[in-house]
């Protein structure tokens, strides 16, 4: 995914603090707007939350639900597509990719006339260790 390309065909500036950012973000699987601030101590609060805002509506981010206490994100990017499980007894999160469960999911929307558009699985788990 190309940042500054993004940027350029939206009509938005390229700064350098939007492409710090993409650019650590780009190193994360999962991760909160904290961990943005933590890795960021030299911007703004405000500048980071506008910032994940312009990424959420231009498409490169997308929310998901992980924590409870938290808002997590990753990049949305059809390219790395995957689903998520999560540990409910540590938290741990495992990353998997499933032909068979996206594709149940677009034949299940088209008998009921959706289209879909993005879709986020999370399947709730016991790992190994926990058991």
């Amino acid at each position: 995914m190309n940042i500054k390309k993004i940027l350029k065909n939206n009509q938005y500036r390229i700064t350098k603090e939007r492409v710090d950012i993409f650019k650590f973000l780009e190193t994360k699987h999962i991760f909160t707007y904290n961990d943005i601030l933590e890795n960021f101590k030299n911007i703004w609060r405000a500048s980071v939350f506008r910032t994940l805002n312009l990424f959420l509506d231009l498409g490169i981010i997308r929310k998901i639900d992980v924590w409870e206490n938290a808002i997590t994100y990753e990049i949305d990017d059809e390219s790395n597509h995957h689903e998520h499980m999560k540990c409910e007894k540590c938290n741990r999160i495992m990353s998997f990719h499933s032909e068979w469960i996206c594709q149940k999911i677009i034949e299940e929307a088209r008998k009921i006339w959706f289209r879909v558009k993005s879709h986020n699985v999370w399947i709730m788990w016991v790992c190994k260790d926990c058991r």
